[in-house]
């Protein structure tokens, strides 16, 4: 049974509240916003198999909740907060590469749906908390691809 890939699917941690009419992307971490990215961009330094491609949404949030894992993440349109569960797969389709771990940071509704789609062809809407992830690990297992969750945490079970 060899790996094929594994996928960490990161919601942003907590950012300020948007003020009316301003820009959505430009929301930032909150201090508990940064701590709880750090601790876990810990965590998956500990846990998920280098190498990795760290991509994140356009949205400052995503990019300073990546920054804490990675100097220079990738950011990707699909993860933008207005896109949705087959923009996130795209992703991962496109950033295949054997062997590697692909961590997308992005947004709620869509990124934790995509996250269940992509676990088992659920079509059905799955929330992860503000900091936490699903971490799935694609292996072959009788010359078919096989999905298994790995983990499923918060940064509130890791302090």
């Amino acid at each position: 049974m060899s790996t094929l890939l594994h996928v960490v699917f990161w919601r942003h941690a907590e950012a300020e509240e948007s003020a009316p009419g301003g820009d959505d992307l430009r929301r930032a971490l909150t201090r508990e916003g940064r701590r709880d990215a750090s601790a876990m961009a810990a965590w998956i330094k500990a846990h998920v198999p280098k190498p990795w491609t760290v991509c994140c949404s356009p949205a400052l949030r995503s990019r300073q909740t990546a920054l804490a894992l990675a100097d220079y993440p990738v950011e990707r349109a699909e993860l933008a907060p207005d896109r949705g569960v087959e923009d996130i797969l795209e992703v991962v389709e496109f950033s295949r590469e054997d062997g590697h771990a692909l961590v997308l940071c992005g947004h709620q509704p869509a990124l934790g749906s995509a996250a269940l789609r992509w676990l088992c062809e659920a079509q059905a809407a799955f929330t992860l908390r503000k900091g936490g992830l699903m971490w799935v690990c694609e292996r072959e297992r009788a010359g078919q691809p096989a999905r298994v969750l790995r983990a499923c945490v918060g940064p509130d079970l890791i302090d």
